[in-house]
């Protein structure tokens, strides 16, 4: 594995995918970092996986999620290195990105750094939302996506 890259993406969204293919087809040498084991984040979670193991729940899942399969496929094809199940905790004006896999922890240089992780989840508070088995709507669709798991009460 290289150490030095023209271009590191932090996240393997949709948004990380899409500059990656299109960074490594213009031919610099990119790097992508995520924190989950597969590409996709939130919103096409685990789609290579439904695909493989479930292809049935792609119609469930709809046309917008099955979407995510051309993006990852191109990301895959695209020649950029791929570093899953890695978190970013440091990036410094020079380039240098620190993270960390597998219990270990290591530092990468890129003349660009493109910081793709996303949108997070802001959960309205209503009376009992901390309460067990009061689920998210991003707990949900994890659930669903990850290991086909439809809460109900």
């Amino acid at each position: 594995m290289s150490s030095e890259f023209d271009y590191a993406i932090i996240g393997a969204g949709p948004a990380g995918l899409a500059a990656a293919a299109t960074a490594a087809k213009a031919g610099l040498r990119t790097v992508v970092i995520d924190e989950q084991p597969e590409p996709g984040g939130q919103i096409y979670r685990a789609v290579e996986t439904v695909a493989r193991e479930r292809p049935a729940a792609l119609a469930v899942l709809g046309d917008d999620y099955t979407a995510g399969l051309d993006l990852v496929r191109a990301f895959r094809a695209s020649g950029a290195e791929y570093r899953p199940q890695s978190t970013v905790w440091r990036v410094d004006a020079d380039g240098r990105v620190w993270h960390a896999a597998a219990g270990r922890a290591g530092v990468l240089a890129a003349k660009r750094v493109l910081v793709a992780t996303g949108a997070m989840e802001r959960p309205m508070p209503f009376p009992g939302w901390t309460l067990p088995g009061v689920l998210t709507c991003g707990a949900v669709q994890v659930s669903l996506k990850s290991a086909a798991i439809v809460p109900h009460g």
